[in-house]
């Protein structure tokens, strides 16, 4: 009998302490409790999922931004180059060169007029660019008493706004009809004809012409393309082997 109660002391000592030690550690729930948080985790971990679809297809429906090309050494792969110009608006109707160089690579062909020269009192010229820095030039001239035509070869030194160049032609001074005698208003005929050319007053005498010239070059905006120069000539006449000194500026439009 003593150890029966002993047992049943004991036996209600460790179901006292098993409930303690569970309503310690929140198992001693109903089940209603545990249904109802399992719920509130399943529906928080929907939500979560939904949350995670829809930013996936969101990022996916973004439309991406594809930047064109831009060929290398191009006029606008040196726009790019200058620091901030991604912000600064270009008109496509516009033109710009880094260099007198690249504007005669991208137009071929020049003309203008002069004045004094290789060419007389005035002159029309015609430049064709076969390559960035070499040309040739055609043109014919007049003055008091005579004409002229010219053919020369040109090479253009690389530059800014400012680039200097040489050329080395042929140029001819010429009156056929004999009708008059204006040669005398031209020191360079005055000097170079002979005698019986200035009584007759027909005549014809040739040059070869070296000279060196400072060209300015408009290389940006609706102009680019205009130039002005001023060039030395020395000119020596064939017939007399006579050196005389010239000079002559003058305007050019490459297109």
């Amino acid at each position: 009998m003593f150890k029966l109660s002993v047992c049943s002391m004991g036996a209600a000592f460790f179901l006292g302490l098993s409930l303690a030690q569970g309503a310690s550690l929140g198992l001693g729930s109903d089940p209603k409790t545990i249904k109802a948080k399992s719920s509130s985790i399943e529906a928080e971990y929907s939500r979560n999922m939904r949350a995670e679809k829809q930013g996936e297809e969101a990022k996916s429906a973004t439309p991406k931004t594809t930047v064109p090309a831009v060929r290398p050494g191009s006029v606008a792969a040196e726009i790019r180059s200058i620091p901030g110009a991604t912000n600064t608006y270009y008109s496509q109707n516009s033109f710009s060169y880094s260099s007198t160089l690249k504007m005669r690579e991208d137009r071929k062909v020049g003309a203008g007029l002069s004045v004094g020269g290789t060419l007389g009192l005035a002159g029309f010229n015609m430049e064709l660019n076969f390559e960035d820095a070499d040309g040739v030039i055609a043109g014919f001239g007049t003055g008091p008493g005579y004409n002229s035509v010219q053919l020369a070869w040109k090479h253009a030194f690389d530059g800014d706004y400012l680039a200097p160049y040489a050329s080395v032609g042929y140029s001819r001074w010429y009156n056929s009809r004999g009708s008059s005698n204006n040669y005398g208003s031209s020191d360079i005929l005055d000097r170079v004809l002979t005698s019986n050319e200035k009584k007759t007053g027909q005549f014809g005498t040739d040059f070869v012409n070296t000279s060196l010239g400072l060209q300015y070059n408009q290389l940006t905006g609706d102009l680019a393309g205009l130039s002005f120069f001023g060039e030395l000539t020395a000119m020596w006449e064939v017939k007399r082997s006579m050196l005389l000194p010239n000079g002559s500026i003058g305007a050019i439009y490459y297109f």
